[in-house]
């Protein structure tokens, strides 16, 4: 995952003092407080992004140890990630995963890394609360529509959590719920298929042993 930049959050320089974080932080608290935004979904999320910064550069300790992943962050020549702070950018961060995962095979995408990805960071609580309080159809459609095409080669056990996921994201919109449901339902059956393709296998081998057996008597 790309570091968030905690400096540009507060529109401060990496050289600033304490003071001048507690200032900046003010500034912009007073700017995106909820309260002062007609509960604006933009905003809000701002906002939050603006009290993450604050708590991590507030605190020595912490600052320190960002400082470091930040240094070594730019050292390898990596972007900063972009705070997916609208449905767009939500988009955004989904079709550079589905490019991501389409570069690689099967065989080479890891499940547990994927599905935590998906879950934590695409689909986490504030993010859900902001598509749904945008409620922008076409950015959701996109969103379902890509992470579903990401999901195809997961195991059972990640895709149910994930599509309960996309189902809040999908809303009352029934043709998304619908898109939701049948990705599941296919998953589902293929997970009943892989409980009775070691049975099958197994009575399909005793089967051949015991013909063999018999033809060889």
């Amino acid at each position: 995952m790309l570091l968030k930049d905690y400096y540009k959050t507060l529109e401060i320089s990496p050289t600033a003092s304490e003071q001048e974080v507690k200032r900046s932080f003010r500034r912009l608290v007073l700017r995106y407080h909820p309260d002062k935004n007609n509960g604006d979904a933009l905003a809000e999320a701002r906002f939050r992004e603006i009290r993450e910064a604050y708590e991590t550069l507030s605190d020595p300790r912490l600052r320190e140890e960002y400082n470091y992943k930040r240094w070594y962050n730019r050292s390898l020549g990596k972007l900063f990630r972009e705070v997916p702070l609208s449905p767009a950018g939500i988009v955004k961060e989904c079709e550079r995963l589905y490019h991501y995962v389409q570069a690689l095979s099967s065989s080479r995408v890891d499940a547990d890394a994927l599905s935590y990805h998906i879950r934590t960071q695409l689909l986490n609580a504030e993010h859900i609360r902001l598509l749904q309080q945008f409620n922008d159809a076409g950015a959701n459609r996109q969103i379902i529509s890509l992470l579903i095409t990401v999901c195809r080669s997961l195991p059972w056990r990640y895709i149910e959590p994930i599509a309960a996921l996309l189902q809040e994201v999908a809303g009352a919109d029934t043709a998304m719920t619908g898109e939701v449901a049948a990705f599941t339902k296919i998953h589902r059956a293929g997970r009943q298929w892989d409980r009775w393709r070691v049975a099958i296998v197994i009575i399909v081998t005793a089967i051949l042993c015991w013909l063999i057996y018999s033809i060889g008597r």
